[in-house]
């Protein structure tokens, strides 16, 4: 990764985060609790850390995505659009669920068995908060056999 890129040809689009709902539910939950704090003078320090938490994180992703051209992946976040891998340079990738935090995209590059990353031990690129609902089908298995990659669940 470095500086900022152009895409290649046609791009599509892999994963992007959705705010409105990061910041909308622990908003309102905040809300809520300062709400009982102030008419009941309770608070609970532990939720109200991560709610405050959760709107922090989810106001830094709310640009991120992952995306897919001609090349490889592009990944755009606060700093611009940047290039990871290139299609050549993947064995296995696909989406994880962090939880609370978002999803992010594992990558497996090729390379021999004890290099790290590599294509016994992946390396988490694209983090985004809650991926956006898909209308459409999901363009990542035909872009894996489009490449020749394997999913996380191919043996």
């Amino acid at each position: 990764m470095g500086e900022s890129v152009e895409p290649v040809g046609e791009t599509v689009v892999l994963g992007q985060s959705r705010v409105w709902p990061a910041v909308a539910i622990p908003g309102v939950l905040l809300a809520a609790m300062i709400v009982v704090g102030v008419l009941f003078d309770v608070v609970n320090w532990t939720a109200l850390l991560f709610g405050v938490a959760s709107v922090a994180i989810a106001f830094t992703r709310w640009q991120n995505a992952v995306l897919a051209d001609d090349v490889g992946l592009l990944i755009r976040d606060r700093q611009g659009l940047l290039r990871s891998y290139a299609w050549t340079e993947i064995e296995r990738m696909g989406w994880l669920d962090t939880g609370m935090w978002g999803s992010t995209l594992a990558v497996y590059p090729r390379g021999g068995p004890y290099d790290v990353p590599g294509p016994n031990s992946s390396t988490n690129v694209g983090r985004i908060w809650r991926p956006r609902r898909r209308h459409l089908a999901d363009p990542m298995p035909a872009l894996l056999k489009t490449h020749g990659i394997k999913a996380l669940s191919d043996s």
